[in-house]
């Protein structure tokens, strides 16, 4: 075979290639690191379930993340906190509530960092206890809610009070310190609410662990007392006040002033109303029966009024009362005898000053002038703050016929006005005081 120079060249060339590779070193196979998707760690995807361990026993196909290691060492002893919460007499629930929510959010970094794990011991113990935790927490929620609303409407005062009950509930000042059963901020709350939000209250808190809440319960037990004390008061006001406000007063003021009874009675019946119709009264069979004998009292006291005024009773009543205090008047007894003081008092009483003075007083005017008598026996003299005379005065009193039939009499003054020097005028100035009625029979005596 014919064998070139070129030949020979690429032999060479191929042969010496061929002895440079087999000096080379030898390379292994490559390895490409691949992260788990969606974690940033340096976890590789081919290790996920192998090196990680877990000592608690309730997790399987762990990492070697210790980001995730941390987590599930938080959610063990989580566990073991809520279980020992729930094996105590009393549960906190702001404590169990806090630990939910923090192992809630240990399990989710843990389903984060580490995907594929087995937790199918872990929830056989957790998912009962949080179910029962989450159930417990929201009665314990709805019942702080309860008890804020407590506070706030039905914050009752205790003390037996016993206001009048024509003032009771009234627009008055001191109306709400007379509330029984609601708070004064809370009018329109009604005692129906209340005994509803108790009875959820009780629910909601019988669902839960050894839980009460001294605040409220005093609150029961002061709104059990307000009660007692709404029902006794109306009670007094139906019987015990019922008598001494209506059946006494009427006694001893219809004779004289039956409207003032009319009045009192219409006051009464609008009080028990109130007192009847109170959302913050809670009302026995008793006491309401109390309250319909108590209206039918009041509404016949008011009636008999009514009656002892239309059949003139009053008038007759009335007419007695007067003849018997105007027999009691007389005429002062005479000091002197001055015939020329007495016509001139008699004169000033028939005359139009007198008359015009009684007209503005809307008295009886003058008919005649029936008899007049002197009280002084010497003038009376008036000084000023000096001691200086001012005038010097006699007192006349005249009895005098009413142009309605009736008799009077007044004091009849006549003055006399100092002139200096131990002077007094001569002719008197004439004064009067208004009159006040007698007994004809009287005049005379």
């Amino acid at each position: 075979m014919k064998f070139s120079f070129s030949s020979a060249l690429f032999l060479g060339a191929l042969v010496l290639n061929m002895n440079c590779f087999a000096q080379l070193p030898k390379l292994s196979k490559p390895k490409i690191n691949v992260s788990v998707p969606g974690v940033k760690s340096d976890v590789k995807a081919s290790d996920v379930g192998l090196g990680g361990k877990d000592p608690s026993g309730l997790f399987r196909n762990v990492t070697n993340d210790n980001n995730a290691e941390f987590h599930r060492k938080s959610a063990v002893t989580n566990l073991a906190a809520i279980e020992a919460e729930f094996a105590k007499t009393s549960v906190d629930y702001e404590v169990l509530t806090k630990l939910i929510f923090e192992n809630e959010r240990s399990l989710g970094h843990i389903m984060k960092l580490e995907p594929k794990i087995d937790r199918a011991k872990y929830d056989e113990k957790y998912t009962p206890l949080k179910e029962k935790a989450d159930k417990q927490n929201a009665a314990y929620a709805e019942a702080q809610k309860l008890e804020s609303a407590f506070q706030k409407d039905f914050n009752a005062p205790v003390e037996f009070k016993k206001p009048d009950p024509m003032t009771f509930r009234t627009d008055g000042y001191g109306s709400h310190t007379q509330c029984y059963c609601r708070n004064y901020r809370s009018d329109v709350k009604t005692l129906a609410e209340y005994e509803t939000a108790k009875k959820q209250y009780e629910a909601l808190t019988a669902q839960l662990v050894g839980y009460s809440n001294a605040e409220t319960q005093t609150l029961f037990a002061n709104m059990a007392t307000c009660m007692t004390n709404g029902n006794n008061y109306a009670l007094w006001a139906s019987k015990e006040n019922l008598e001494k406000a209506i059946t006494e007063y009427s006694k001893t003021t219809k004779p004289a002033e039956p409207k003032k009874v009319i009045t009192r009675c219409d006051d009464y019946l609008a009080a028990l109303g109130r007192i009847e119709s109170d959302n913050s009264l809670k009302l026995d069979a008793a006491t309401i029966a109390a309250l319909t004998q108590a209206k039918s009292t009041v509404t016949k006291t008011k009636a008999d009024a009514e009656s002892y005024i239309s059949s003139g009773q009053h008038k007759t009543y009335m007419d007695k009362m007067h003849a018997a205090e105007i027999a009691k008047v007389f005429l002062p007894k005479a000091a002197t005898k001055n015939a020329t003081l007495e016509a001139g008092a008699m004169n000033y009483v028939k005359g139009t000053d007198y008359n015009d003075y009684l007209k503005g007083r809307s008295d009886s005017q003058v008919a005649s002038t029936m008899r007049a008598v002197t009280t002084t026996a010497s003038t009376y003299i008036k000084k000023n703050e000096y001691g200086l005379p001012l005038y010097e005065y006699h007192e006349i009193w005249v009895a005098f016929k009413g142009k309605d039939g009736n008799c009077y009499m007044c004091a009849v003054y006549a003055s006399y006005t100092y002139k200096g020097g131990g002077v007094y005028s001569t002719t008197p100035t004439w004064g009067a005081d208004a009159p006040e009625e007698m007994a004809c029979d009287n005049v005379m005596k």
